[in-house]
Formats: C-alpha cells, structure tokens, sequence
C-alpha cells in the first residue's frame, strides 16, 4: 500500500498582498472622505497636494477618474478642471466653491505660475502664419 500523507494545517499567515474586503474598502473610503471634509472646513489646508494621500484608488475608481492623473492635479492645481472641482467635492460632501477658492488662492500665491499664465505668443512668430505675412508683402 501506498504511503498516507497528512496535511498539516498551516498557522502561519499568508504572505503577499493584504486582501480588504469590500466592507474594509467602503469603510476605508468613508474614513478618508471625512478626513479630506474636515480638513477643508477646518480652513487648515495650506496646500491641496495635502490632500493626495487621503485620495485612495479605490475613491478615483467610485468617481470614474484615473487615480494617477487626479493624484497629479493635487500636486498642480492649475490642472484641475471645473467638472473636476465639481465632481471631486460632490463626491467628498462639500461646496465646490471651497474647493474652487483653495484653487485660487493656490494659483495667485505661486508667482512663476501667474506669470506663465500671463505670458502669451506673438501670432507674427508663429510658423503657421509666416506664409500670410509674405503674402500680404506682395501685394
């Protein structure tokens, strides 16, 4: 006859990647929302790239945003979008305005950005249009 193997249950956890459920994730994501509220009703916000830790992929996947490219807008401001701010502070459970003054203020107090945003091009250096200039030489 053939040897007989006996398991033995193993008391050890699993190494690897945690695996929350789906309660742990909800409960998790409504922690973070009101950690993220708070801080902006406080007016203790100095910066919104505060705020990026607290913004979990799980919240970007429940908002249809890609957490990568909204984690960046934390950190650059000027990029977010008015269906953005919109969306971002509905989600949380606040005014936009609130969301729409740190923006702004943010924007105004950094002074290399304010003077990129003042900084346009001269139509006459464009390649584009180099063409129509030498046209209208001619005639």
């Amino acid at each position: 006859m053939g040897k007989s193997i006996s398991k033995t249950v193993s008391e050890k956890p699993k190494k690897g990647r945690k695996v929350k459920t789906l309660e742990d994730i909800q409960e998790d994501i409504k922690s973070k929302c009101l950690s993220i509220k708070s801080i902006i009703d406080s007016g203790n916000l100095n910066a919104l790239k505060e705020l990026e830790p607290l913004f979990s992929k799980a919240m970007a996947d429940e908002i249809g945003v890609n957490h990568g490219r909204f984690s960046n807008k934390f950190r650059n401001p000027v990029k977010f979008s008015v269906s953005d701010i919109h969306r971002f502070a509905y989600y949380i459970g606040f005014e936009p305005d609130k969301l729409s003054s740190q923006i702004n203020s943010e924007i105004r107090l950094n002074k290399s950005l304010v003077s990129a945003l003042k900084e346009f091009r001269k139509i006459k250096e464009l390649k584009q249009y180099k063409s129509v200039s030498r046209r209208s030489k001619t005639k």
